[in-house]
């Protein structure tokens, strides 16, 4: 019975933050609130505004630019359950579980314009450890600039740090997930951020996206290019029925469906980089579909890889995800599923997959919500099965 009892703290913890008579946001200092009307009395202040509103904060406004706040913070609590040939650090022995509190992410972002609307800039800094591709010596993760030289976001400049255009569920923000992280296939896949200057808009009425990208071709925050080498991507995605976000989940759709389906491509060549001789050649080639109507929501991603070391042979390592998730309560109640699989190296037997489902309870959509989620990761190399139970609240302020 004891060691559940970090679960029920979770539960609370959970309920706490569902309770909307606590998650009310303050309302925006106004001259009627500030000050005392004419009759001396007391003037009434305005309603809260909608928990499912924008939750960026203006803070700043000028002739010569604006500057929006955003915060978010993810409380998480997790329970493993390893394989009985697996030995969890802080256990005594193979097969025992452990449970454990965490902030999983806390971030803060700053966005704007300057001088005029067609410049606009993200800072964003991470105060709970690094993502996947970020540098641990440093809480930036994206600092970019971005000139809409077309004025109708018809042809774009970039230039900074930023994720590069490669992966759906990877270029998701982790605050628009249905499930409490992105599953093990973008983590093989996806590197996240790296410094470059990318060209990017939309033709064809917004219907077609487009970005292309040349980037040093290492980690996040690093002070130079490894080698002589740059890294190139590129990606198209074709949106007939309107622009389809990348946020999990549908809170878009309402008289019609919506659908994307996109293609992308990464080459890199790390070779020369180190004095090892583990440098790779990566060739990426992928594309991925999302469908959305009615409360549903359809995801599926396919990558293609080939690798060439700096000595040896080259080899191949493919994989594929798919998600799928349904509303109960149309915005507030919501079950989703997924399967992700691949191939590491090529070599017989040593495929590793994720399966897993969750439950999500949306107080003011991706804003303010619970998530639960449980799913079993396969690694055919180890011939382990190992589980998860993950409980997360998400707060945007």
């Amino acid at each position: 019975m004891v060691k559940w009892l970090p679960a029920a703290g979770a539960a609370i913890l959970a309920l706490a933050a569902a309770d909307p008579a606590r998650a009310q946001l303050s309302p925006t200092p106004t001259a009627e609130t500030d000050g005392v009307a004419e009759d001396s009395q007391p003037a009434s202040p305005p309603p809260p505004p909608p928990l499912d509103r924008n939750p960026r904060r203006q803070i700043f406004e000028s002739e010569d630019g604006t500057l929006f706040l955003l915060n978010r913070v993810q409380f998480r609590w997790t329970q493993q359950w390893p394989d009985d040939t697996v030995l969890l650090a802080g256990t005594e022995n193979p097969g025992d579980g452990k449970g454990e509190f965490r902030i999983r992410r806390a971030k803060t972002e700053l966005t704007g314009w300057f001088f005029r609307p067609e410049l606009t800039f993200e800072l964003q800094l991470s105060w709970a450890g690094p993502e996947a591709g970020a540098s641990t010596q440093t809480p930036l993760e994206d600092f970019y600039l971005t000139w809409d030289i077309s004025k109708t976001q018809t042809f774009m400049v970039t230039l900074g740090q930023f994720k590069v255009p490669l992966g759906r569920q990877e270029m998701t923000s982790s605050g628009y997930l249905q499930f409490a992280d992105r599953d093990i296939l973008s983590l093989e896949f996806t590197r996240g951020r790296d410094i470059g200057l990318q060209l990017e808009g939309r033709l064809a009425g917004g219907k077609l996206a487009y970005q292309a990208g040349l980037f040093n071709g290492n980690p996040a925050s690093r002070l130079g290019n490894d080698n002589s080498k740059y890294q190139y991507n590129a990606r198209v995605t074709f949106e007939p029925n309107g622009r389809v976000r990348y946020s999990e989940g549908d809170f878009e759709s309402r008289d019609k469906p919506l659908f994307a389906v996109g293609a992308q491509f990464e080459h890199n060549d790390q070779r020369g980089s180190s004095i090892t001789i583990n440098d790779l050649k990566t060739v990426i080639w992928g594309g991925d579909a999302v469908f959305k109507y009615k409360g549903l929501s359809l995801f599926a991603e396919v990558f293609f890889r080939e690798r060439q070391p700096q000595e040896g042979p080259s080899f191949r390592s493919d994989g594929w995800h798919a998600q799928a998730g349904y509303f109960l309560k149309r915005d507030v109640l919501e079950v989703a599923a997924r399967y992700a699989r691949f191939d590491p190296d090529a070599e017989p037997d040593d495929d590793q997959k994720e399966i897993g489902g969750a439950v999500n309870y949306y107080i003011a959509k991706h804003t303010l919500k619970v998530q639960a989620d449980f799913r079993q990761i396969e690694n055919g190399a180890r011939d382990t099965k190992n589980h998860e139970l993950r409980i997360q609240t998400q707060v945007m302020f």
